[in-house]
């Protein structure tokens, strides 16, 4: 009798046991496919919104809810390898709240900059913890690549066949396309912010170039959305971007080499040295026009220094240039210092500047150490090209969401997820 009631209580225990166990695994798939939607919206979804409000609630239903709730469910633990990146991001997020908080000459209140940082840190859980479920890191990656490419095309399609918009050199350096053109689609509104954004997809495309088996009708896709990202980001005339894009692009190929990938860069390589042949007055043009007055910006801000040096003039202060006469900008007023390294030191100081430094060398250690798993590598190949994109273009990274979110804090959530044990076989 008693070895029955045993057995019955056993029996309820197992079942309850399996019961939680099922609920907490059905709470973590819908949690986790909840984020999926809100990351992808997050990545692709600035090419649909021309309103950004709407954008930030879509953000804030979509993303950062399911984020926060998935981070309690999972109590906080965030599991990572070479932790020396966590501790260096910890370290300037707190520095930020500080500056923000503290510094006189902070713009906006102390609950802004602690917001912002909240919204980072969902944000940078949010794509390290898909990074960890490959099934849905992929598919997201991969519709936001075919997301981004059609929009390209149509963009280009509307300017230059519906417009008519001609193709010579001079008309199209002075109107560089930053925009579809039509409904608001696709409108970021600055052509080096939407040379930047769409550079972002096309080093995601080359990685899964050289990481799928290809089949020809695969490869005539991939041909067709390398093409569409290519010539827009060369049609926005964002040099920045294009030194970046070779940059990451070159990295990619270098840190995964294989066949395809040694083939990409040989083809790269023809393809620049033909182009350089094709268009040298063209490129003679453009390196007549040098850093387009970033000189004298960098000059004023050297100027400056000693004002600001160690503890900086506050998070979000503005830079103030104004050109002088006789330049060809004369009297435009810029208010940053078009160099994401010297205003990121003119906001935040030595210390936060030194922080900075702190967490992208321990990114590409990190990514250095684990670069025999593919998503290191995308991730490494990202970081690099958001690290040679700031030294002329990006202004700011703890801010509201924006593509230079894609730009910058995408790779960084990459490598925090990068675990010790080998990840699933992304081919």
């Amino acid at each position: 009798m008693i070895f029955c009631w045993l057995c019955v209580v056993f029996s309820w225990l197992v079942r309850g046991q399996f019961i939680l166990s099922f609920n907490v695994a059905c709470l973590n798939r819908f949690l986790l496919c909840w984020m999926s939607i809100g990351v992808f919206f997050q990545l692709a979804g600035i090419l649909f919104n021309y309103d950004g409000s709407r954008y930030a609630t879509q953000l804030y239903l979509l993303l950062f809810i399911p984020a926060l709730l998935l981070l309690l469910k999972d109590r906080f633990v965030l599991v990572g390898a070479h932790r020396w990146a966590i501790y260096s991001f910890v370290a300037l997020a707190i520095w930020v709240i500080l500056v923000g908080s503290l510094h006189p000459g902070s713009e906006k209140t102390p609950w802004h900059w602690l917001k912002v940082v909240m919204l980072v840190c969902l944000y940078l859980y949010a794509i390290a913890r898909l990074v960890r479920q490959p099934q849905y890191f992929l598919w997201i990656m991969a519709a936001s690549v075919v997301v981004a490419a059609i929009f390209a095309w149509l963009s280009l399609y509307y300017q230059f066949a519906v417009l008519e918009r001609s193709l010579d050199y001079a008309v199209l350096r002075q109107y560089r396309i930053e925009a579809m053109g039509w409904g608001g689609l696709a409108d970021l509104q600055h052509p080096i912010i939407a040379g930047l954004y769409y550079s972002v997809f096309l080093v995601l495309l080359t990685w899964f170039f050289v990481h799928v088996r290809v089949t020809p009708v695969r490869g005539v896709l991939f041909l067709l959305a390398a093409s569409g990202l290519a010539v827009y980001v060369l049609f926005t005339f964002s040099r920045g971007a294009w030194f970046a894009l070779v940059a990451g692009g070159g990295a990619l190929l270098v840190l995964t080499a294989n066949r395809k990938a040694y083939s990409l860069l040989f083809v790269g390589v023809m393809l620049g040295v033909v182009s350089a042949w094709l268009f040298w007055p063209e490129i003679q043009l453009e390196r007549a026009r040098g850093v387009t007055g970033r000189e004298l910006i960098w000059g004023a801000w050297y100027e400056r220094l000693s004002s600001f040096w160690l503890w900086g003039s506050g998070a979000g202060s503005d830079f103030k240039f104004r050109f002088p006469q006789g330049h060809f900008l004369e009297g435009r007023q810029f208010f940053h210092a078009h160099s994401f390294y010297l205003q990121f030191w003119h906001q935040y100081g030595l210390v936060g500047i030194v922080l900075f430094f702190a967490l992208l060398l321990s990114l590409l250690w990190k990514a250095w150490v684990f670069r025999g798993q593919a998503i290191a590598r995308l991730g490494a190949a990202l970081l690099v090209f958001a690290m040679i994109a700031m030294v002329s273009d990006i202004y700011a990274v703890f801010h509201r969401p924006s593509p230079y979110w894609v730009v910058f804090w995408l790779p960084v959530g990459i490598l925090l997820g990068v675990q010790k044990r080998q990840q699933a076989d992304f081919g």
